[in-house]
């Protein structure tokens, strides 16, 4: 359902939907014209915390069902293996023939012809909603078009739970302003406002306030590669550019050069960079190398703990790279510039 781009995909990893519900009883029945023996469709959920829980069944002219139980409403991915292989045939493949529903009380109903992944959803309203989400942000042609479809959804449908659960993580994503954003919030019911995720996504408001456009950038002191610490406020005075990387980010590497172009452009106007790597234990040696590889020049630092980086978790760091431009009063100017977008933001700063 949702696009194949290279900083989106980092963020979905780490979100996991959850609204709390009683323990209820849900069924699955499918009619798919096209899909026949020897095929099986598997369900893949998270069932009272379970990491994953998978079913599996053989389909029967066209027709397959699922039955059990959940403590909570959860998300859940039906795949056909056409051949009947297993698995492993199928899993982490390109292509696959998928459809995302939501398991809760009652009966969830899949109707179609050609694919699972065209098919109608119905049965409760949490589906149905969910169907149309797929439908309005269906053949999108760009990631601005696909969030603005997204975001019209979530303002005219603000009591679909598919609305809280996909449509409002994405409402950020381009420029995420956290007044707007909390409006948004706010709209929502209070059953999702005060939500495992509710209380997630206004912690991340409230994270990002403190990193919006002219607020003082929170200080943070890490060891750079020779062990000595380095400070934000140490480099009170000049433009700094603080990028979230980690060597085995593969957007970040393919970022770097342009980085390092916009960096010998204007070192020697009162810009200078500081790299903050979210490798984890033991990778220093692939930091290191990157480094050395990419040309970074910069000062680097890192505590190696991942996406669990003391400074990444103070900035609210969801996906890399991402960046934050300091004033030299120390405020936060601009974030998320790349390429163009930073070399024209520098250059109106920089270029007097």
């Amino acid at each position: 359902m949702l696009p194949d781009m290279k900083k989106i995909i980092l963020f979905l990893a780490i979100s996991i939907p959850a609204y709390a519900f009683a323990q209820n009883e849900f069924r699955i029945t499918g009619k798919i014209k096209n899909i026949q023996a020897p095929a099986k469709i598997f369900l893949d959920y998270r069932r009272d915390g379970e990491r994953s829980h998978w079913d599996s069944v053989v389909v029967k002219n066209g027709k397959f069902e699922f039955k059990g139980s959940i403590a909570d409403t959860v998300s859940a991915m039906l795949m056909v293996d056409y051949q009947g292989r297993g698995l492993d045939d199928i899993w982490g493949k390109a292509n696959v023939d998928e459809k995302s529903v939501y398991l809760a009380k009652g009966n969830i109903i899949l109707t179609g012809n050609d694919s699972l992944k065209h098919a109608k959803v119905s049965g409760n309203k949490l589906n149905t909603d969910l169907y149309n989400y797929g439908l309005a942000i269906a053949n999108f042609h760009s990631l601005e078009d696909w969030i603005d479809r997204s975001n019209k959804f979530v303002l005219t449908h603000p009591d679909a739970y598919v609305s809280f659960d996909e449509g409002f993580p994405q409402a950020g994503r381009l420029d995420f302003d956290p007044d707007k954003m909390e409006a948004i919030f706010e709209s929502f019911p209070e059953k999702y406002r005060n939500s495992k995720n509710g209380v997630s996504y206004k912690a991340q408001i409230e994270a990002h306030k403190t990193t919006a456009n002219g607020a003082l950038a929170p200080e943070f002191a890490m060891p750079d590669t020779n062990g000595m610490m380095r400070s934000i406020s140490s480099y009170r005075g000049k433009y700094l550019l603080i990028n979230f990387w980690a060597s085995w980010c593969g957007p970040c590497r393919a970022e770097n050069p342009d980085i390092l172009k916009i960096f010998n452009k204007y070192k020697a106007k009162n810009f200078t960079i500081l790299g903050v790597s979210l490798d984890y234990t033991g990778g220093k040696g692939d930091w290191l190398n990157a480094i050395h590889a990419d040309g970074l020049t910069w000062g680097q630092v890192a505590d190696f703990n991942g996406w669990k980086n003391g400074a990444a978790t103070l900035y609210d760091v969801k996906e890399i790279p991402q960046d934050f431009l300091i004033g030299p009063d120390g405020k936060i100017v601009a974030k998320n510039l790349f390429g163009d977008d930073l070399d024209k933001k520098l250059g109106e700063l920089l270029d007097k």
